[in-house]
């Protein structure tokens, strides 16, 4: 599908940008190979690439786990407030 001005203009009017002709005549080009681009991808083989399957790797395998070691110390957080009132943050009322 080729890029062409109206097509920039409508992608500028949906993202609220005003664009002169020159911008337009620039993007349409830009566009045009950056879609020439992509089509390329269609032409490469790949039937050689072995497919991946989602249990094997992701590449998560050496993450640690994400294992809560602590927790339940509302004593020692509220302890650094100012004021504390039925074990929440007490904070003056502020409205306009």
């Amino acid at each position: 599908m080729p890029i062409n001005s109206k097509i920039v203009r409508r992608i500028g009017d949906l993202a609220r940008i005003d664009l002169s002709i020159t911008d337009v005549d620039m993007f349409s080009e830009q566009l045009g190979e950056i879609v020439d681009l992509m089509n390329q991808l269609d032409g490469v083989d790949t039937s050689s690439v072995q497919e991946m399957d989602s249990e094997i790797g992701n590449g998560h395998e050496n993450r640690p786990k994400d294992i809560v070691n602590e927790g339940n110390c509302i004593e020692l957080i509220l302890k650094n407030a100012p004021e504390t009132k039925e074990g929440f943050f007490t904070v003056k009322k502020v409205i306009e």
